[in-house]
């Protein structure tokens, strides 16, 4: 028999060691007919007016690997879901979205959230004191990004202002009324002049007016209720004495009848009211005008995004969390819905600095919420005063709508914040 080459014997070795290759593992040579990988999943908890949902489509399209499951759920079920989230470890998001004092709740469940300083630290793009209250007390852990903020202007209608012999120019508006006694005049004359009420509800007035003071209801020390608390009570309780208050809470349709009806001149307006301004009361479009708040700046709440320790994929969810809250994202946000940013560099975009309002008579918002959002002071808190702070709305509300008197209520707020602070004291 004749020999075989040996290039032949090798061609021949080649080929056997192919066909075994194909034999065990097809996708190997055969790349053509792999199917493709299922792309990985996040499940965000949002509410109604987050603004987030066209930026969370978005990142979707630019990463077509990641899909976004987005949850909405109303804000008061935000926490109870939340909790039983973390207990039954069913249904649990990548990454919930918080109010201020929805955080606040839970900071004492620190080992159940990741602490984003894990990940990053992008503290140089916020406001010093947005980024601080996502922080725990020692400044080492981080338990969200921060979202939007609620910086306070003074909404007001310029044809009742006119009619009251009033200034009607912002910056004469605002020089005018410049603090909480000045108001108090220019309340007495729009209502002798015009017969119009100065502000929608006295709830707000007391909002606004604790908020200025960096809006802790309790002293981080001494466990007391701040004086601060107090002093807006009894600056909301003026307005109402002096009947220059309509007594129409915010999101009613009482509110919107009022307000279309001429029922009053003022609202004390933080930037994420506007749609539900534009929502109820459409017909007033135009009649509107903004200015700075009376007084110091104040802010009204504001949100954030936290990653729950039952996220499976927190550095996909960070990712996700640090995209949406970037400046650029912030400014996509804040013109598409208004939810002001809490990104310093937003402000100085032309795209920022060009938007006009046509509800608000074609007012500058960016500039003039700008303006609080920079001067804004607030404190360290982690005080959960959601109790609190209902008992207070309550209490005015009966007050403003029932008649209620002013002293007694107080004392009865008084007495329930005792036995509770007893209570959380261990006393």
């Amino acid at each position: 028999m004749m020999a075989l080459p040996n290039s032949f014997l090798r061609i021949s070795l080649v080929l056997a060691m192919i066909s075994l290759l194909c034999s065990c593992s097809p996708e190997m040579v055969m790349p053509s007919v792999k199917s493709s990988p299922k792309p990985s999943t996040l499940r965000i908890w949002l509410w109604p007016g987050s603004g987030l949902e066209p930026l969370i489509k978005k990142y979707e399209a630019d990463n077509p690997q990641m899909d976004v499951e987005m949850v909405t759920f109303q804000y008061d079920d935000v926490v109870p879901s939340l909790m039983t989230s973390l207990a039954t470890k069913a249904d649990s998001p990548d990454l919930v979205l918080l109010e201020a004092s929805q955080l606040n709740q839970l900071k004492r469940f620190q080992n159940q959230f990741y602490n984003l300083y894990d990940y990053g630290d992008e503290r140089v793009h916020y406001l010093d004191w947005k980024w601080r209250q996502a922080e725990s007390k020692n400044g080492g852990f981080l338990y969200a990004m921060p979202v939007d903020i609620g910086p306070v202007a003074l909404a007001y209608r310029h044809d009742l202002f006119q009619e009251a012999g009033l200034p009607t120019e912002r910056e004469e508006v605002a020089s005018y009324l410049s603090d909480w006694d000045a108001l108090e005049q220019a309340g007495v004359l729009l209502k002798q002049r015009t017969g119009a009420l100065l502000f929608d509800n006295i709830t707000n007035i007391f909002l606004s007016y604790l908020n200025q003071f960096d809006g802790q209801y309790v002293l981080p020390v001494e466990h007391e209720l701040s004086p601060h608390v107090k002093e807006a009570w009894d600056r909301a309780v003026f307005f109402h004495k002096r009947g220059l208050s309509a007594g129409l809470q915010s999101q009613t349709s009482s509110w919107a009848e009022g307000a279309v009806n001429r029922k009053f001149a003022l609202v004390l307006a933080p930037s994420w009211l506007h749609g539900m301004m534009k929502k109820n009361a459409p017909a007033t479009a135009g009649k509107w005008d903004l200015t700075r708040a009376p007084g110091l700046p104040s802010n009204l709440t504001g949100t954030y995004l936290a990653i729950p320790k039952t996220s499976s994929s927190p550095h996909a969810a960070y990712k996700l969390a640090s995209w949406l809250t970037a400046p650029q994202q912030q400014l996509a946000n804040f013109i598409g819905s208004g939810n002001f940013p809490s990104t310093p560099e937003s402000y100085s975009s032309s795209n920022f600095l060009e938007v006009h309002d046509p509800f608000f008579n074609d007012a500058p918002v960016g500039q003039i919420y700008s303006y609080t959002a920079l001067r804004y002071k607030s404190g360290y808190d982690d005080y959960d005063y959601t109790t609190i702070e209902r008992w207070i709305r309550d209490g005015l509300r009966r007050v403003e709508s029932d008649g209620a008197d002013p002293e007694l209520t107080w004392k009865g707020i008084m007495q329930q914040f005792e036995t509770l602070n007893h209570v959380e004291g261990g006393g």
